[in-house]
């Protein structure tokens, strides 16, 4: 049983063309992430990048991070090495300690000391921090030589707060394009978010906040209510708290305390089911979870029932499912279609947002892209 329920605000004319605007840069900046790496049965490194096959590496690498624009790899030697725009270059003769290729940059650190990919472009940010959280638009991180608490956003520095030495250090939750936390010196939950540094309201010790992106959900203890704050606009979602919630892009899955599942999404309030999921996961814009033994997603406000069983095993992304249905045949769902992807026998599969890697054994792999095998 599905309910629905929205509140819609009106919108100008010029905030249409906005938003259409908006959606148009969007599309094509995703357009141009369709990146993927693996090895041949050979060991050769190969990069798959919108529809070009490229040998990187003669000999197999040690690790390699997918992002949106550019791969990042360890070779055989322990050199650090990027693929950015078709160019391979050498970044670091040591291994890193840590190193991530994610949506719109990339980011690794030697030593405490923290670089940050950009448009193919390398800077530090700080020379003395292990604590740092990196997402897809920004990284957040806690300099301990300057006792600072700052984000790079859009190619600058945000400072957070500083003179924190002594101070406890602060609760922070920070997704793709925003950072919330408890500030150490007023116990304010504040959020920076579009470059801009901003306070919610007065949050008490106990209560609990989580981010997507353009969202905020949280409970203060001052209250117990549940809110959500989005595109810098609050909204009540439940008097009480809900059993448990979780974020996406510009929405929030939760389960409120009567057991109803139900999620906030672009500013409005639906009911996904009035019946307790089995289990649920949010992986940007869609809502996995199992209602029955049923393998359901929500997805641009539809529930679409994917199989009449719940698989043991799925991969999930961007617009993008990808499970082996009963008779070991790999199936895709992808923006609100599913079908089977291939018959083959499949020992393992990538998925790098919709892009899908299948290898069929021996590192015999192909590619599926925009409804075409490589």
């Amino acid at each position: 049983m599905t309910s629905s329920h929205r509140s819609k605000k009106s919108a100008s004319s010029l905030w249409i063309r906005i938003t259409i605007l908006l959606l148009l840069i969007s599309d094509t900046t995703l357009q141009a992430q369709n990146l993927a790496a693996y090895h041949d049965n050979q060991g050769r490194f190969h990069i798959f990048d919108n529809g070009r096959i490229i040998q990187a590496e003669h000999l197999p690498v040690n690790q390699f991070s997918v992002g949106g624009d550019c791969i990042l790899y360890t070779d055989n030697r322990n050199n650090l090495k990027m693929y950015y725009n078709g160019q391979l270059s050498t970044l670091e003769v040591n291994a890193p300690d840590q190193f991530v290729a994610l949506d719109y940059l990339a980011v690794y650190n030697i030593g405490g000391v923290v670089k940050i990919i950009h448009d193919g472009i390398t800077s530090t940010i700080s020379t003395n921090s292990i604590d740092y959280q990196a997402e897809d638009s920004l990284v957040t991180f806690f300099d301990r030589s300057r006792s600072v608490l700052a984000v790079f956003y859009k190619k600058r520095v945000y400072m957070l707060e500083d003179a924190l030495a002594g101070r406890p250090h602060n609760k922070i939750s920070a997704a793709d394009n925003l950072v919330a936390y408890v500030s150490s010196r007023t116990g304010d939950l504040k959020v920076f978010y579009q470059g801009r540094n901003q306070e919610i309201e007065p949050f008490q010790s106990g209560g609990s906040f989580r981010c997507g992106r353009d969202v905020i959900a949280y409970v203060n203890q001052a209250d117990n209510k549940f809110r959500v704050f989005y595109k810098g606009e609050a909204f009540l979602a439940e008097e009480f708290p809900p059993e448990s919630y979780q974020m996406g892009d510009g929405l929030v899955a939760y389960i409120d305390n009567t057991g109803s599942f139900r999620v906030f999404a672009d500013g409005e309030f639906t009911g996904i089911s009035s019946y307790t999921p089995e289990f649920y996961e949010v992986r940007n814009r869609m809502v996995i979870f199992g209602e029955q033994g049923y393998f359901k997603v929500w997805y641009d406000y539809k529930v679409y029932t994917l199989e009449t069983y719940i698989p043991d095993k799925y991969e999930a992304g961007w617009n993008t499912i990808i499970y082996k249905d009963l008779n070991r045949n790999l199936k895709i769902f992808n923006r609100g279609e599913g079908r089977i992807l291939t018959y083959d026998l499949i020992e393992e599969v990538s998925l790098y947002r919709d892009l899908v890697v299948v290898n069929k054994g021996m590192n015999n792999h192909n590619v599926y892209w925009k409804g075409k095998k490589y």
